[in-house]
């Protein structure tokens, strides 16, 4: 690992200059998890365990998606959506608890693979997101989204403009990838894939401001009724977020 340092909106961070992995933040509020824990268990949303960070929500009728960590090198969180014909949901987050704001300067990333691409009908999203809804109709969020195969969209929704711009990259399932959203200026939501910004010629305003600007990390995916058998795995290595306290 090679580290270089930078600030952003006034904030001192380390990177790794190879993986552009952010390695360390001097923010007034950091949130970090690498999934690394005794047990692999997530609890259901709604049913928050005391000393579990996060929850899953599953929704589905006759099939079997699902939410868990894994016993991987590093840790691992894997969402995985199942070959049924019916309205599914498989999402990990922090049981609808919003901690952080669009409007402190707020900055998400991951590390996350695709290791089964979406098919046909199903839509892995992950990113920042508001309490929990039908995920194709959350009245603010701002993440990437795979929608049937492996290429990456960059999407913002503030209640006011839906917006969703192609990154142009397609990722492979064999492959991770470093993922950041960058909200230090409100007026110009920014998206980078392994320290390369994307959809660059696309601003990405979010005016939705107070309550509405509140926001959860929300990683996983979902499929409509009649959307088919399609599948997806999303694997989250590591969640990162800082931003200022005010």
């Amino acid at each position: 690992m090679s580290t270089k340092g930078r600030f952003e909106n006034g904030i001192a961070t380390t990177y790794d200059s190879v993986t552009t992995e952010t390695v360390a933040k001097l923010a007034p509020v950091v949130f970090y998890d690498d999934f690394i824990a005794s047990s692999l268990v997530v609890p259901a949303s709604g049913a928050a365990e005391s000393g579990a960070m996060w929850t899953k929500k599953i929704v589905a009728a006759a099939g079997t998606p699902t939410v868990a960590l894994t016993a991987a090198i590093n840790g691992l969180a894997v969402c995985t959506m199942a070959a049924t014909d019916e309205a599914e949901s498989a999402y990990l987050h922090l049981n609808d608890n919003l901690p952080f704001s669009m409007v402190n300067g707020l900055i998400f990333e991951t590390r996350a693979i695709l290791s089964v691409l979406p098919t046909l009908g199903v839509e892995m999203q992950w990113g920042l997101g508001c309490a929990y809804g039908v995920p194709d109709n959350m009245a603010y969020s701002a993440w990437f989204t795979a929608d049937g195969d492996g290429e990456i969209y960059c999407e913002t929704d503030d209640n006011a403009t839906d917006r969703s711009v192609t990154s142009g990259i397609t990722v492979l399932n064999s492959a991770y990838h470093i993922y950041k959203i960058d909200v230090s200026d409100v007026t110009s939501i920014k998206f980078y894939i392994d320290g390369v910004r994307v959809a660059a010629s696309t601003t990405f305003p979010f005016v939705a401001t107070g309550a509405n600007a509140q926001m959860q990390p929300f990683l996983g995916g979902y499929k409509s009724v009649g959307a088919g058998t399609g599948v997806g795995t999303l694997g989250i290595d590591y969640v990162k977020i800082w931003q200022k306290r005010s």
